[in-house]
């Protein structure tokens, strides 16, 4: 039995899980290289044995080797991951072979670019809230929120330093106008102290995907408020070194053949740091890492565009909050 089969007591906690044979998994939204958990479940009164594991070579599947048994009524966790240089709608088919027999996952997503470029300070960010007028016969208003809450929009300078940068910044500002792009908060940033084992070895073994900050009320907070299921973070270390996590909703911690739940944020060090768990294992170097939300967001249409010489010039840029509610900013 592998690692990575869980019971399904755990699978009913908001994770995507899938039943052979014939399996959907829509992803929605994601970025390049960005790590989707997902389950497949075992609802059989056999074992399944996984004979062969899909190969394809934009999607990559972790979590599982061949020869791998799921028993009955419980699952296996995979990881999938898109690693393809275009951007929009996904649909691809991967085979699982377990027990003989081909099952097929089709994969539905929406693959988005990051503006991944550090920006030119000073960055404004700002939130609007958008409203429906209404008047009485008597000539009284009232305002109606139209949106559930308010939306970002952040602006700021970037200097294209030569020409590979001008011509991605141009790819990216292109497709973030017809389409969607995700923008990092960067007024929104935290620092991330790197997991020291040597410091936190009473946790290492049992939470080795948790990220370290210094403790205050407002920071716990902000974690606490968070909707952990649809928010995205870019851990950043410098330049394109980067990768994108999100929190985890809920931990699930395994005893004595007992499953129980706990909150993935916790003090530590007598209350002096705060541990938050994410889904995905960080890889922090020693100096630590910021961390930022992702926007999901619209370019504005008009973009000042300045050049310097023939590879570089300065780019003037306006991101707004893209809302599902009216799709429009």
């Amino acid at each position: 039995m592998s690692n990575a089969v869980l019971t399904k007591t755990h699978l009913n906690r908001g994770e995507v899980v899938l039943i052979p044979p014939n399996m959907t998994l829509d992803i929605g939204s994601i970025t390049k290289n960005q790590k989707i958990v997902f389950y497949i479940l075992n609802s059989t009164f056999e074992n399944y044995t996984i004979n062969e594991l899909p190969t394809h070579e934009k999607i990559k599947i972790t979590g599982a080797k061949n020869g791998d048994i799921i028993p009955p009524n419980e699952a296996i966790r995979l990881e999938i991951q898109l690693n393809m240089d275009e951007f929009g709608d996904v649909s691809e088919q991967l085979e699982f072979t377990m027990n003989g027999v081909k099952n097929t996952v089709f994969v539905k997503a929406l693959l988005l670019p990051i503006f991944d470029f550090v920006p030119e300070f000073p960055i404004k960010q700002s939130l609007s809230f958008k409203t429906d007028v209404f008047t009485s016969q008597d000539g009284h208003e009232s305002r109606a929120n139209v949106l559930s809450k308010a939306k970002s929009e952040i602006t700021f300078n970037y200097t294209a330093k030569n020409e590979n940068e001008l011509r991605r910044i141009d790819n990216l500002l292109s497709y973030a106008q017809k389409d969607k792009i995700y923008t990092p908060r960067w007024l929104e940033l935290f620092k991330v102290k790197r997991y020291d084992d040597k410091s936190y070895y009473r946790w290492s073994d049992h939470f080795p995907k948790t990220l370290i900050f210094d403790y205050s009320a407002e920071l716990l907070e902000y974690f606490k408020n968070l909707d952990r299921k649809n928010t995205f973070f870019i851990l950043w270390q410098a330049g394109d070194n980067y990768e994108i996590i999100r929190l985890k909703e809920q931990g699930i911690y395994s005893y004595n053949g007992k499953i129980s739940t706990y909150d993935p944020i916790w003090e530590i060090n007598y209350g002096k740091e705060l541990a938050l768990e994410v889904e995905s294992k960080p890889n922090i170097k020693a100096d630590g890492a910021l961390l930022m939300p992702l926007m999901l967001s619209h370019s504005e249409k008009k973009i000042n565009l300045n050049y310097i010489n023939g590879s570089t010039a300065k780019f003037s840029l306006t991101f707004k909050e893209f809302n599902d509610v009216s799709n429009r900013l």
